[in-house]
């Protein structure tokens, strides 16, 4: 019988941000361009992958 469910909006038990992060830094990487932390904070944030890879 199912007792709970637990539905984590990211950020609220675990923190994935960094993940999410180094992955869209490595995936640019590979085409010759850089993120840096500061700009990802200050721009891209809220942004889901596919917009962030638009932008």
């Amino acid at each position: 019988m199912l007792k709970a469910i637990i539905f984590d909006f990211d950020g609220v038990i675990a923190d994935t941000e960094p993940l999410h992060l180094k992955a869209f830094q490595l995936t640019l990487m590979g085409n010759g361009i850089e993120l840096s932390d500061e700009e990802y904070f200050a721009h891209y944030l809220a942004y889901d992958d596919k917009t962030l890879f638009r932008e």
